[in-house]
């Protein structure tokens, strides 16, 4: 009587390596997708802090400041909600006054790169971020 060997069959290991292959590929896209979401929240936070720098220089000079809002993008697209507005529309030549009492017009921007997104709404006193929302 002879005894066989316990081993795998091929169809058994093939099978294995499509379900890992799966589960790599799910937990890669997932990668990614923080990844860029990451990316967008460093843009944001970049652009804030340019914000704020140009309110605090037009507090101390008591002269408007001008930011140009297509320079925030830094390699991403760029969008615009004004106060009162639905829609978001591209930051190309739009700028963004900055005064001495320290308002300015209340706006949203939007950072997207891929399916990613981070919105983030303008305080109007401070130049600062009062809501920020990013896609899940």
């Amino acid at each position: 009587m002879k005894h066989r060997a316990a081993a795998f069959t091929l169809l058994e290991m093939i099978v294995v390596l499509a379900i890992a292959a799966l589960v790599i590929g799910i937990g890669a896209g997932a990668v990614q997708k923080l990844t860029e979401e990451h990316e967008l929240l460093r843009v944001a936070h970049d652009a804030e802090r340019v914000l704020m720098q140009a309110m605090t220089r037009t507090l101390n000079t008591v002269q408007p400041q001008s930011v140009d809002l297509s320079s925030l993008s830094q390699k991403t697209k760029l969008t615009v909600r004004h106060a009162g507005s639905e829609t978001f529309v591209s930051s190309t030549d739009q700028h963004l006054r900055l005064r001495p009492g320290g308002l300015c017009e209340p706006l949203t921007l939007r950072w997207q790169q891929g399916t990613a997104w981070v919105s983030a709404t303008l305080d109007p006193l401070t130049a600062g971020f009062i809501d920020l929302e990013e896609s899940l």
